[in-house]
């Protein structure tokens, strides 16, 4: 394989440089490196095969790209997978509800098309090609340009999921509103059961993309596996070389000794055989390159037509399974039916996938099996052809000995490279220990950061519900549920987009540390990096080692300083996805806020229909009738009054009996909050006779934790009793008022059917004749004092013998249904 440029450069040159402080030296802290093995450019690749034909570290940090770029594609069609479904749980509740006019259906194609709209708006941001950078595939690029990237992809995802649920919280507040269609029982069961579905959506997500990166990892290490195995068998190949110019050089040197060689003859011959063999291994590398190449188009020609063929076919069936054609009996019914799609096509795409990479590794492995024979025996022949032509040319050796002599040293050079094999093949043993224990520290560090995403749901979560609380008086239950579930939505969104991020990160640091790890190998890959025209196997071993063990030295630090670095990095971004959940939350309870107000509002409690001038018209005309009735006896008139004031008492101490019933339920419930404090300070007193019992103790932190969690539901309970509380009063208030309003007008219906008197007072009810009803009065009551002869208090023949009471201060139904209203 190609050898990196950088390996060119010398011990003696890399210790003698200073340390230098631009912004590149943070790649690699020492001295003792040049800036060749810092941060620099690399060549990217448009697929895995692709980079077994890069040299040396620049292999693996295109293969750390490519995972990236998977990482990147499949983020983006989550997230158009989810706006899809959304946008056909749109459809579905629209086109459940049949149009009555044009209004109707108007409503629904303008929601429809804003939907739409907005969707298309938010695809504009992300990425559409296979990189997050403008760049192409085959160019160079640096690696603070890909991790300048990839913070841009979080930005962006964190813009989406931001203007996703205001989307959605938009479309939730444009069903409500009073041009709606849909009444606000049917918008509210729309609402919640569009969240609902949202919620699974995006749970059901957070697993495909978990299953994706623990996808992408294994693919990884498969590949720096396949990688390594592969560059074992050039390495064997210059081994063989390095090993037969030794033996050459030996036999040589022992004709020197006995005077059949000349020095100044063996120099020429040394000379020639090295230049005949470094011209065949150069051969060798460029024709593996050809053909390598050649191999890898072949097989990625025939999976991109295959891959292309198996799109269009699953793009038909996608269409197919969101036509609307299909009847699904709920928007959780169609979520399953297309998840379920979904996963099958990803299964089909990775099943695909992974026959392309295993007969990509057949065909190369063969092409090696084939490769090395053949060019070890065209390497031994070109060398055997220059020994044995030119020593018996150049010395007093026969060309029978000539031949013994190269018969030994090939006997001695099949000794060497079964011993070379069985190392590699030690090497290769450790290199799979090494990636499996890579494996099992990214599954570690994939279980911490999900237990640390759980905690921050948590106190997210506590958050909300204290903030949802303190509006308990506006706000229901169901409402409060229902904030709760649009915050948890976008929770789990940010927490997606959090786990890619962590993964992406630990991506990057393997990318940052790809020199290092290549230096401070000490198997076969870290003769890569070694200049192929230094072949004398001391001087090969002799910088190894020593570039080895300055890399490996260095390695430790620089990991733990990158991972630090990250680290700070993963935190801020951390806090700004917390901004970004906080702003929501305060979104959607504003709104909660505000419709609640609006619906109070657009409902008054119910009031009196008569005007107060009209009452008191009508009371004093009862009164000045009932004095002047001969009908009316003093002892019937005290008999009604004190009727009438025993049915008020009633009333009050009905009243009364609630109040104390309201009272008596949070009594009950701080009389069991009371008993846990007790039980705690109770076992606080057995742990302060024995405090070195750890069983105590953890009956004491038992204790303390269902304490704490009953502080909680107590905080929760306290605002949640002070609403119903609310709720009951006014509840009680308005029962009251219609009880008392009832009672007074059963006493003037007594009183007056006692006098006979009549009580015309018609309230008008339409609504333009309202202003003027204490005017009517005034004039009504004027009338009868300049027409005394009208007034039947006055004129006894004008009262019939029989009156049926007309009583219009209010119907009775209709104070009720208002009281049951508000």
């Amino acid at each position: 394989m190609p050898n990196d440029e950088s390996s060119s450069s010398t011990d003696g040159e890399s210790q003698s440089q200073e340390q230098d402080n631009d912004d590149s030296s943070h790649f690699i802290s020492s001295s003792l490196f040049p800036k060749s093995l810092q941060n620099q450019s690399f060549t990217r690749v448009s697929d895995y095969p692709r980079t077994l034909t890069q040299p040396g570290f620049e292999g693996r940090i295109s293969l750390y790209c490519l995972a990236l770029q998977d990482t990147q594609i499949h983020c983006s069609q989550l997230q158009e997978e989810k706006g899809l479904m959304f946008l056909q749980m749109v459809k579905i509740i629209l086109s459940g509800r049949f149009p009555k006019d044009k209004n109707d259906a108007d409503f629904f194609k303008n929601i429809l098309q804003m939907q739409e709209k907005e969707l298309n708006e938010l695809k504009k941001p992300l990425p559409t090609g296979h990189t997050a950078s403008e760049k192409k595939n085959d160019a160079p690029c640096t690696l603070e340009e890909i991790e300048r990237s990839q913070k841009d992809l979080l930005e962006q995802g964190f813009q989406v999921s931001r203007c996703f649920s205001k989307q959605v919280e938009d479309l939730c507040q444009h069903l409500l509103k009073k041009t709606s269609v849909f009444s606000p029982d049917e918008a509210q069961d729309v609402i919640l059961s569009l969240i609902q579905t949202l919620l699974l959506v995006e749970n059901h997500l957070m697993t495909t993309q978990e299953a994706e990166l623990k996808g992408i990892q294994q693919k990884l290490l498969w590949w720096e596996e396949l990688t390594g195995l592969l560059q074992s068998q050039p390495v064997l190949l210059n081994r063989e070389v390095s090993l037969r110019q030794g033996l050459i050089a030996t036999t040589l040197e022992q004709l020197t000794s006995d005077d059949v060689l000349t020095f100044s003859h063996m120099e020429k011959i040394l000379s020639e055989v090295q230049a005949t063999l470094t011209q065949g291994l150069q051969l060798c590398t460029e024709e593996c390159m050809r053909k390598t190449k050649e191999l890898v188009d072949e097989k990625s020609s025939k999976f991109e037509s295959k891959r292309k063929k198996l799109l269009r076919s699953q793009t038909k069936e996608k269409s197919c399974a969101l036509d609307l054609k299909q009847t699904y009996n709920d928007l959780k019914q169609l979520t399953k039916v297309y998840q379920e799609l979904l996963t099958k096509h990803r299964r089909q795409i990775c099943d695909l996938v992974q026959q392309q990479d295993n007969r990509v590794a057949e065909a190369l492995c063969d092409h090696w099996k084939k490769l090395r024979p053949s060019w070890s025996k065209r390497l031994g022949d070109l060398a055997k052809d220059v020994f044995l032509t030119s020593v018996p040319a150049l010395s007093k050796v026969s060309a029978e000995r000539c031949e013994k002599l190269w018969l030994d040293l090939e006997q001695e050079l099949v000794a060497h490279l079964q011993q070379a094999e069985c190392t590699t093949k030690l090497q290769l043993d450790d290199m799979k220990t090494q990636l499996d224990k890579d494996r099992q520290v990214w599954n570690e560090e994939m279980v911490l950061v999900q237990s640390c995403f759980k905690h921050l749901g948590e106190q997210q979560r506590t958050i909300l519900r204290a903030m949802v609380a303190r509006q308990s008086y506006t706000l229901d239950s169901c409402v409060r549920r229902l904030i709760e579930k649009k915050q948890e939505h976008l929770l789990v969104a940010v927490q997606r987009y959090f786990m890619v991020r962590h993964f992406t990160l630990h991506m990057l640091k393997e990318m940052r540390l790809s020199k290092l790890k290549e230096l401070s190998q000490t198997d076969f890959r870290a003769l890569l990096m070694e200049d192929p025209t230094k072949n004398q196997p001391c001087v090969s071993s002799t910088r190894k080692n020593s570039s080895g063990s300055i890399a490996e030295w260095h390695l430790g630090p620089e990991s733990q300083l990158v991972g630090h670095s990250f680290q700070q990095e993963f935190l801020s971004e951390l806090e700004t996805g917390m901004e970004l959940l906080q702003n929501h939350a305060q979104l959607v309870v504003g709104n909660a806020l505000s419709h609640a107000i609006r619906q109070m509002m657009g409902n008054p409690p119910a009031e009196s229909q008569t005007s107060p001038k009209q009452d008191d018209g009508l009371k004093s005309h009862l009164t000045e009738a009932a004095s002047e009735s001969v009908y009316v006896t003093k002892d019937s008139l005290t008999a009604m009054v004190q009727s009438y004031y025993s049915n008020l008492k009633d009333i009050l101490k009905r009243n009364d009996q609630n109040q104390v019933n309201i009272n008596q339920e949070v009594n009950e419930k701080q009389e069991s909050s009371s008993q846990l404090s007790r039980s705690l300070l109770r076992e606080l007193v057995n742990w302060s006779k024995k405090p070195t019992s750890a069983e105590f103790q953890q009956r004491v932190e038992f204790h303390k934790g269902r304490v704490l969690e009953q502080c909680d539901l107590d905080q929760e309970m306290i605002y949640e009793e002070l609403r119903r509380k609310k709720v009951a009063q006014d509840q009680n208030t308005e029962s009251i008022k219609a009880q008392l309003l009832d009672a007074e007008e059963s006493f003037l219906t007594e009183l007056a059917a006692s006098a006979r008197v009549s009580l015309q007072r018609e309230v008008s009810e339409p609504s333009h004749e309202e202003d003027n009803a204490g005017n009517e009065s005034a004039t009504i009551l004027d009338l009868l004092s300049l027409n005394p002869a009208l007034d039947p208090a006055l004129n006894p023949s004008l009262t019939p013998t029989c009156v049926a009471p007309v009583v219009t201060l209010k119907p009775k139904k209709k104070r009720h249904r208002e009281s049951n209203l508000s």
